[in-house]
């Protein structure tokens, strides 16, 4: 930027311009089907006209971009179908921006602009690369990346010693076997290598998988073996609820890099009132002294936090306890099943769960990490990256059970359609037409016309059969999001200001906070 008087600077920020940004975009994909494409970019890039040679071509500010006031200097831009995501510009660039509310050439900003041409010069390249304002005649359309990574859940047991109501599964006390984990490990592996995937993430899930633990640490050896000799990146993550993860466990997950989940769905009572033991006590208590020995061994944990009727008021307790101790974590949606039909209150009302999360945000906002929330507390939405579909079911995600069966979906874990013993389950998944279909977020009712349709992109697609008997119609969640996508486009914007600004060689607008991205 020039070094004329600070006051009168152009800035325009995105998330690229935090410190360490591709580490700091958190993805809430542990416990349900990852996206369909997970780049991990943190700011998705075109090539620029030279700033001095285009011409008397005309440019326009894009269509549907959104616009928001962060505060008395600042404003935040978002284009739903762009992918520059979340930008913040201040009052100098606002002014250069308006230019383009007609079409207007550079030249002619260039030379009404209230700031140097040199700062002009590169705020028009960051609107342009960040998809803000772009050339008349020219169609804004999201860009979708390609699948670069297969994700498995072995459901390795399914056993468990809690009992959640809202759990998707009847339990029983069978086990995989290490005959039928060892031949999943390599239907997935093989499965991968023939699909052309550079990586493969596992999750190790039940049931509670920690109780099948010596089955996991041998199958994550084998398949990690098998990754090697196959040039393959390999994932991992064990999904628990942490009621009992031994020391000596810990430290082999920390050692073998495979990452903890915890499901923690409140502090204390709003956790204990939706997960309780097999003999119906607290387990908060458990979890909690859990995740102390994860945080002292270094290894802490993503939170998954689940909310129903029943906890929703206890939501920003639980935010709280994870931005006290440095923990990322998810916000999900209860899920009807058949196995939960019996527990009424765990259904939500529309304006209990808008509540809720905007309830989590504010405790956000005062503890506001340097890390992204946009992919993490939006459901099975995110605000990072635009998707066509809102999981990978049917097109980069399997699901194996205990027996070695195939499903889509892990709620649906029980219609499997073929094994691993004779089946690439990859494409068992991609053929079927009979189980959950995850269409286009275009092909949905609903979806097609609105702004959000590339984020949410309609929501989950069983969740939305189950509450209407169709797949191609849009989320029975579809006004909490429209209420909450707003707002969390706001906590990124107040990011940026905290976290981005400094680079930009100005104070950050905010306190200061000193982080750590456990």
């Amino acid at each position: 930027m020039t070094t004329e008087n600070p006051a009168r600077r152009a800035v325009v920020l995105s998330s690229s311009d935090v410190p360490g940004a591709q580490q700091l975009l958190v993805h809430a994909c542990e416990d349900c089907a990852c996206p369909v494409a997970d780049s991990g970019q943190a700011e998705i890039l075109t090539a620029p006209p030279p700033p001095r040679t285009e011409g008397m071509a005309r440019w326009i500010r894009g269509r549907e971009v959104i616009e928001m006031k962060l505060d008395e200097e600042y404003r935040l831009l978002f284009n739903p179908v762009g992918r520059g995501g979340t930008v913040v510009v201040n009052h100098a660039a606002q002014q250069i921006l308006r230019f383009f509310d007609h079409p207007a050439t550079w030249k002619e900003v260039r030379a009404a602009a209230p700031v140097p041409a040199n700062d002009t010069d590169q705020v028009l390249n960051r609107l342009h690369r960040l998809e803000i304002i772009h050339p008349v005649g020219h169609i804004q359309r999201p860009v979708f990346h390609d699948s670069r990574l297969l994700t498995a859940w072995l459901h390795i047991t399914n056993a468990c010693n809690l009992r959640c109501p809202y759990c998707y599964l009847h339990k029983t006390t069978e086990n995989m076997d290490e005959q039928t984990g060892r031949a999943a490990v390599e239907a997935v592996i093989e499965s991968a290598v023939r699909n052309e995937f550079p990586a493969v993430k596992l999750k190790y899930a039940g049931g509670e998988a920690s109780l099948n633990h010596r089955l996991m640490m041998g199958l994550h050896a084998h398949a990690q073996a098998l990754a090697d000799a196959n040039s393959l990146t390999l994932q991992a993550t064990l999904l628990s609820n942490g009621v009992a993860l031994p020391r000596h466990l810990i430290r082999s997950l920390k050692a073998e890099a495979i990452k903890v989940m915890i499901s923690l769905d409140g502090v204390g009572g709003p956790h204990d009132v939706q997960r309780p033991t097999v003999n119906g006590r607290p387990s908060f208590h458990l979890v909690d002294r859990t995740i102390t020995t994860l945080i002292e061994e270094d290894w802490a944990p993503h939170l998954s936090i689940t909310i129903t009727q029943r906890n929703a008021e206890g939501v920003p307790d639980v935010v709280r306890f994870a931005l006290e101790r440095g923990m990322t974590f998810s916000l999900n949606f209860f899920r009807d099943n058949d196995c939960a039909t019996s527990f009424p209150d765990l259904r939500y009302e529309e304006e209990t769960m808008i509540s809720a999360v905007l309830a989590a945000f504010s405790v956000i906002e005062e503890f506001l990490p340097p890390w992204s929330v946009l992919g993490s507390v939006l459901d099975r939405g995110q605000l990072l990256e635009p998707r066509q579909r809102s999981c990978g079911v049917g097109q980069d995600y399997v699901v194996i059970d205990q027996r070695g069966g195939v499903a889509k979906c892990h709620m649906e874990i029980e219609r499997t359609l073929g094994d691993v013993f004779r089946d690439d389950p990859l494409q068992l998944i991609q053929r079927d037409t009979s189980a959950a279909q995850n269409i286009p977020v275009e092909e949905k009712e609903g979806c097609r016309d609105c702004s959000w349709r590339y984020w949410c992109s309609g929501g989950c697609s069983i969740a939305a059969f189950r509450a209407t008997g169709r797949y191609d119609i849009k989320s029975p969640n579809c006004n909490i999001y429209k209420a909450t996508y707003p707002e969390a486009l706001r906590l990124e914007g107040l990011r940026l200001l905290r976290y981005a600004l400094p680079s930009m060689g100005q104070a950050s607008r905010l306190p200061s906070a000193t982080w750590r991205l456990r």
